[in-house]
């Protein structure tokens, strides 16, 4: 067992405590002050009252443990080879436990002492260490055993780890390379490819899927557990674009014109049946910065033969460019899945914009989903936000914009959050959110991308974790503000 202790047991109090009062919510303020700028990850640990908080600069990098219900801040150890961390049911422990994932393996830490100890040894094709970056990424899979399995990927094929009930492993190396691009002529880019998991043929086990070369390939689950380490072809009629079709690089001499591209964006149960869907992305080009963006979702039927789906798909939501972000999930409580998708128009006026007044529009589009499981032609809704944009620093800064469930009750508020204000959007049955909000003076990160939304107490109710960084107002520099729903 590897045993360091904690740096600081205590390296910052509590800075303040304070109350936000808006209509028929409380909301409690807690400020704490960091070593580091909160400009890494963060991460709830589940059932604990534990939040991870990783930060770094060109120099050095960071892990912070936050106590929320002392709000004691402390720094954990960083294992010296890890690059990742995320939590994972362990077998032997009642709780999630923190797990590392390293360029020899993976390894697990107790909380809050920070000892640590390996997990397991494993290769990947993070073999060289970025030393001064630490993030959160989720290598795990529920693959129906209520423990974590792990999926690594590697250079010429993946490994998934199947966990047992006594804590071992039993390894199967999946035949599925990473994908790999020279952009230029001294880097070379490898890109692992992301695994689905979906029962695909209807025997209640779940598998794996994934897309390669322009095919749905699954790896099955056998009845005693065991994986198939050879893919099978899936000859589900969806339409997907090669990889090759996909390479859109200026140097391969192919025209952006007329270009219709192909990607499998997510698989889940999107209309609440408990079979699961595809949902495609359909990108269109004009030329190189006229583009479309349509998500064509593929309803999932059980057959003799397994899961299948139609050719064309069963409803769509389309967009007039490119999203800079997509967020799917169930915004009104009906059990159906909805979209909502931030985007802003590329053009002369938006440049003009930005050089002028340092900002751009945001657009953020909602699409609900009906009762007849389909999508309108339009959005719902839309809110506008805006997007500060600095050209000396080369950096855009989002604004707070998320949906939370502050009162338990599974309907969700809109939040918006700019210039020293949130502005809060209470449900509403008609038009998913009130057309009035309520104003709250409070301070927002100046990048509020990494903002978290997560319940930190267990009570049913959403809070918020606001990091900020060194480069935010000095006062808030380095700083981590919890925000509770009381």
């Amino acid at each position: 067992m590897i045993k360091q202790k904690i740096s600081a047991l205590l390296l910052t109090g509590m800075l303040s405590v304070g109350v936000l009062q808006a209509d028929e919510l409380t909301l409690e303020r807690v400020q704490l002050q960091l070593e580091h700028p909160a400009n890494g990850s963060l991460l709830k640990m589940p059932e604990q009252p534990y939040l991870l908080v990783s930060g770094f600069n060109q120099y050095q990098r960071w892990l912070s443990l936050v106590d929320t219900e002392n709000y004691s801040v402390s720094t954990l150890p960083i294992p010296e080879t890890a690059q990742f961390f995320s939590k994972a049911q362990l077998a032997g422990f009642e709780l999630p436990q923190l797990v590392f994932w390293g360029t020899d393996g993976l390894y697990r830490m107790s909380l809050p002492d920070g000892e640590y100890q390996p997990l397991l040894t494993v290769s990947s094709v993070h073999r060289v260490l970025d030393p001064v970056r630490l993030r959160q990424r989720t290598f795990t899979l529920d693959l129906g055993s209520e423990l974590a399995d792990f999926f690594i990927p590697d250079f010429t094929s993946s490994h998934l780890l199947r966990q047992n009930a006594d804590g071992s492993f039993r390894h199967y190396e999946l035949q599925l390379p990473s994908r790999i691009q020279s952009w230029q002529s001294n880097r070379l880019d490898y890109q692992p490819r992301r695994p689905f998991v979906v029962d695909s043929n209807g025997n209640g086990r779940k598998d794996l899927l994934v897309v390669e070369q322009g095919r749905f390939w699954v790896f099955e689950q056998a009845e005693d557990g065991s994986f198939a380490t050879e893919p099978k072809v899936l000859d589900w009629p969806v339409p997907l674009s090669t990889e090759r079709t996909l390479d859109q690089r200026n140097d391969a001499g192919r025209s952006y014109q007329g270009q219709q591209l192909d990607r499998l964006f997510d698989v889940r149960d999107m209309n609440g049946d408990g079979i699961a869907d595809l949902v495609m992305e359909r990108e269109q080009l004009a030329d190189a910065l006229d583009r479309s963006t349509e998500y064509r979702i593929h309803f999932g039927r059980l057959s003799e033969q397994g899961l299948t789906f139609a050719a064309e798909p069963d409803t769509r939501v389309k967009t007039d460019n490119v999203p800079i972000d997509v967020v799917i999930g169930d915004f009104n409580g009906n059990g159906r899945q909805d979209f909502y998708i931030p985007n802003t128009n590329i053009g002369v006026g938006t440049i003009v914009r930005v050089l002028l007044r340092g900002n751009a529009n945001l657009d953020v589009d909602f699409f609900l989903m009906n009762e007849q499981g389909r999508y309108g032609s339009r959005a719902d809704l839309r809110q506008q936000a805006r997007v500060d944009v600095s050209i000396s620093n080369v950096r855009f800064d989002l604004p707070l914009f998320q949906l939370a469930d502050l009162t338990g009750s599974g309907q969700k508020h809109l939040l918006v959050g700019e210039s020293g204000r949130l502005r809060l959007y209470s449900p509403d049955s008609g038009r998913l959110f009130s057309r009035r909000s309520e104003r709250l003076e409070l301070d927002v990160p100046r990048d509020s991308s990494r903002v978290l939304i997560t319940d930190l107490t267990g009570n049913g109710k959403d809070d918020l974790v606001l990091p900020f960084d060194a480069q935010d107002k000095q006062e808030h520099s380095n700083q981590l503000h919890l925000i509770f729903s009381r």
